[in-house]
């Protein structure tokens, strides 16, 4: 019975990889096409006039204050990464709108990233490949049991599509969703991430996400740096943590009107900033390679990392759909970069490639903020292509997550659901808004306001 059940599974898990890998690339490729507009956009505006710059900038700002209107009117469930919603749903605290997080999250987070919002796809990715598996699940899945393993294999799946990253998929969902290495689990997650990772790979390449090509790598004499590294960047992730946590919470309280303001004038904001550092908008991939490339100025790190800092928590305070692991492993990089710097200067002999530090600290700013350092290890290395540096990446991740830790500093997306979760579980709570449900939605009866 149990083969039985596996092979069974295995069958819904390569179904649910096809889709969410599909969802996952569609996603992507129009994220891509936004950002590339909206960098053709800035420099046209910087040729041709004040006028142009004008309008561009109020443009943003009236793009992202939709979006804003439309996730708090239609699906607030869909708003920042997606994932505290997906936990709380996982641990029976909400419903789960299938169909309305995936309209909102898609075109919510298409045009709010495409806009210059600081944020990243990977959120996003998971939670609409939990969506499609959702829906799945309730017309193939025989139990609740069985819908939440589908749903967590799906999430596994959109993280593998959005990296690709199979093994991280399937670590994310033991580590993070399920806590746990039953078979079954195990299985499904496997297949799911594998085959979303296939149609990615089919369509959009097999490169690594991140092109690094490390030339030199440290001796073990460099392994104390390594740990004050860990340090240094676990302290940038628990400031992260604390900072999202009460920004997110006091934007969270304004009313509409309060939060259609600050879209106008964060958009606004950006389209001026654009003009003059494009590349701290968007998703900051470009941004990325060139701090891992090595072709930005210690001085431009610092500043880097502030607008970066500023802009993401300012932009996932809107509610607008957007994730925080690309922001998460941008800063990562820029701290780490910074580091090996100072490194460089009091300690010359650390002659290795430069490029080792960035991809340590996006290994220990995940890490310390997340606290999964088995799935971001895994998720660097595969996103990388660096293992020779295995050994490198647990020191640092461990160091990293231990100040978080001391500190008593929960991880961010626990954290942000024990913020706005209900105090009872869906199944006890009494007075419940009614809502009308799209196909495959569940009944307005287990409907609950979910964490933004």
């Amino acid at each position: 019975m149990t083969r039985l059940k596996r092979r069974i599974l295995s069958l819904k898990g390569l179904l649910i990889g096809l889709m969410a890998g599909l969802i996952s690339v569609a996603f992507r490729l129009c994220l891509e096409w936004i950002d590339e507009a909206r960098w053709y956009l800035l420099a046209f505006a910087k040729v041709h006039g004040w006028l142009s710059c004008a309008a561009i900038a109020v443009g943003m700002g009236v793009l992202i204050a939709l979006v804003v209107v439309a996730t708090v009117k239609y699906a607030p469930e869909a708003g920042g990464s997606g994932i505290p919603h997906l936990k709380g749903y996982l641990e029976g605290f909400y419903a789960f709108r299938a169909w309305r997080i995936i309209l909102v999250k898609f075109f919510g987070g298409v045009i709010g990233i495409g806009s210059g919002l600081a944020l990243g796809r990977e959120g996003p990715t998971i939670q609409l490949g939990a969506a499609v598996a959702k829906i799945l699940g309730d017309r193939v899945a025989p139990n609740r049991v069985e819908r939440k393993l589908l749903i967590s294999a799906g999430a596994g799946a959109g993280l593998a599509a959005a990296f690709n990253a199979p093994m991280a998929g399937v670590f994310f969902i033991l580590e993070e969703l399920q806590h746990s290495l039953n078979q079954l689990v195990l299985v499904t997650a496997f297949v799911a991430s594998v085959t979303a990772d296939i149609v990615c790979r089919l369509i959009m390449g097999h490169l690594p996400v991140f092109h690094v090509q490390l030339t030199s790598f440290p001796g073990i004499g460099m392994f104390p740096f390594f740990v004050v590294l860990g340090l240094f960047i676990g302290y940038l992730g628990l400031a992260f943590n604390q900072a999202l946590l009460y920004s997110s919470k006091w934007v969270k309280s304004w009313p509409l009107r309060g939060k259609i303001a600050l879209a106008l004038g964060l958009g606004v904001g950006m389209g001026i900033l654009g003009l003059v550092l494009p590349e701290v908008l968007g998703l900051g991939g470009k941004l990325t390679e060139h701090v891992l490339g090595n072709r930005v100025t210690s001085g431009m790190l610092i500043v880097y990392f502030l607008l970066r800092f500023a802009l993401t928590m300012i932009g996932y305070s809107t509610g607008v759909p957007g994730g925080i692991f690309a922001p998460m492993l941008l800063l990562g990089a820029l701290g780490g970069n910074f580091f090996g710097f100072c490194v460089r200067i009091v300690y010359p002999e650390a002659s290795f490639d430069p490029t080792v530090w960035g991809v340590l600290g996006m290994v220990g700013f995940f890490a310390a903020s997340v606290r999964a350092p088995i799935t971001g290890t895994i998720l660097i290395l595969e996103m990388t292509g660096a293992y020779d540096l295995l050994l490198p990446f647990m020191i640092v991740s461990l160091c990293a997550y231990s100040i978080p830790e001391y500190y008593k500093d929960m991880p961010v997306y626990d954290a942000l659901l024990k913020r706005d979760r209900p105090q009872k579980p869906l199944h006890q709570q009494q007075a419940l808004e009614p809502l009308v449900s799209l196909p495959g939605e569940s009944p307005p009866s287990e409907s609950s306001s979910p964490p933004s």
